[in-house]
């Protein structure tokens, strides 16, 4: 550029250093999101070498009879492949809905770029999402709940990123789960406040194909309203329950909603609606929920900065109040055992998911791969672990049995919770 004098001045480019900027920006932004779910599967780890195989995860992982139980046998190949060890099944098992789990984060954290203004909101909103207790356990168990979160957000990103419904979608997750009728529901009420024709019949459709495939209404008609509300709480804990709730309420009748919006809100409403007839199979309803996060944090962030510093100390306690129970809720779902070292309480919460895998340790330490045990749940769990508990072809040595005098002994802290004998099988076949 040459200026009045005659002399040249160079000219910078500076668009292209706020592009550089933004890219370093974005790249920091990548790396903090990918050390957080980091350090989360790793806290997800640590839970799976605490905990035991339950035993309806058991009888589901033999049978093979379902789309998740056909991963976990495919984890527990995988891991047996490398490893060799039978103790390390539990990681098998779970590795896949950890994948799940890792792919449902990713897409929140998708799916919250698009959605909140400040593009760091979006680190707060996936650290809500992993910091759900009911979120973290369906990349414990064995169920179709991670599947079924994955449809949902898949939907969410389509119409929010693509600005389409994903129409196949829907007839994907029809069949795999009666958690289903909540997204076909949102759908026709979507299709409904839009004038979609088309899509409310499809909607409608779908519901009923849903309904007819898992009729998920039986039984004799009992009033489970209050035990439905608790557990919400459990799973949400209750501050954000009571939060969410508000929030999608707010969105669904001052707004236009999308599907982001009326797939808790409607979940939310049928899962109260259902729960005033009979008990709610909560693993089957509970992944709907939460994809409503982003617009939920948007809320929350809304309601604070929008006020003025001196305005903003009960918003302020609100979400002091949430942090709080989060905490509490994932140190009572991480640390479960810690309440063998304060209290003498023999069996918490958990104690289902515990004591399988140690008795087997116990017995590979005696060199014991085959016993009769008499308890037929506690012998499909050690069969799991490698422990060969048959006896028609080939008769063991020992039987083990829950004795107090036992020496196979099971101690969290200071705290004994169970002790089992192992008998020659000879003298108890004979009895």
């Amino acid at each position: 550029m040459t200026t009045k004098h005659g002399t040249k001045r160079k000219v910078y480019d500076y668009t292209h250093r706020v592009q550089t900027l933004d890219s370093i920006n974005y790249l920091k932004l990548h790396a903090t999101f990918c050390l957080i779910l980091l350090l989360d599967v790793a806290l997800l780890c640590f839970m799976t070498s605490q905990t035991s195989i339950y035993i309806r995860e058991a009888h589901d992982f033999f049978n093979k009879d379902s789309l998740p139980s056909y991963l976990a046998n495919i984890g527990v190949s995988f891991m047996q492949h490398f490893f060799h060890n039978p103790l390390f099944n539990d990681y098998g098992m779970r590795l896949p809905f950890i994948c799940l789990h890792i792919l449902n984060c990713i897409l929140m954290y998708s799916i919250s770029l698009h959605i909140l203004h400040k593009s760091s909101d979006s680190i707060v909103c996936v650290l809500l999402f992993m910091a759900i207790p009911g979120v973290s356990a369906q990349a414990l168990v064995l169920s179709y709940m991670g599947i079924l979160t994955l449809l949902c957000l898949l939907i969410v990103y389509f119409q929010v990123r693509y600005k389409r419904i994903a129409y196949e979608l829907f007839i994907i997750a029809v069949f795999l789960d009666s958690g289903a009728a909540i997204l076909c529901l949102a759908l026709f009420f979507y299709a409904l406040l839009k004038r979609k024709t088309y899509t409310m019949v499809f909607g409608m459709i779908c519901f009923g194909v849903n309904m007819y495939q898992f009729a998920p209404i039986h039984g004799v008609p009992n009033s489970y309203f209050f035990d439905t509300l608790g557990l919400m709480s459990l799973v949400f804990t209750p501050v954000l329950f009571v939060y969410y709730v508000a929030a999608t309420y707010s969105y669904t009748f001052k707004k236009s909603p999308l599907l982001l919006h009326l797939i808790p809100f409607v979940g939310f409403l049928f899962i109260m609606l259902f729960s005033t007839r009979q008990k709610i199979e909560i693993e089957s309803f509970l992944p709907p929920l939460c994809v409503g996060i982003p617009f939920f944090m948007q809320k929350i962030l809304f309601d604070l900065r929008s006020r003025l510093p001196q305005f903003r100390m009960r918003y302020k306690i609100r979400i002091y109040g949430l942090i709080l129970f989060l905490l509490f809720g994932n140190i009572a779902l991480f640390g479960n055992k810690i309440t063998y070292y304060i209290s003498n309480m023999q069996h918490n919460f958990a104690y289902s998911f515990y004591e399988a895998k140690d008795i087997a340790k116990e017995l590979y330490k005696r060199n014991i791969t085959h016993v009769n045990v008499p308890n037929s749940d506690l012998a499909l769990r050690l069969n799991f672990y490698g422990i060969n508990t048959d006896i028609k072809d080939n008769p063991p040595k020992y039987t083990l049995t829950a004795n107090n005098k036992g020496s196979i002994i099971i101690t969290y802290g200071n705290t004994k919770v169970a002790q089992y004998a192992l008998i020659p099988y000879k003298i108890t076949h004979k009895k």
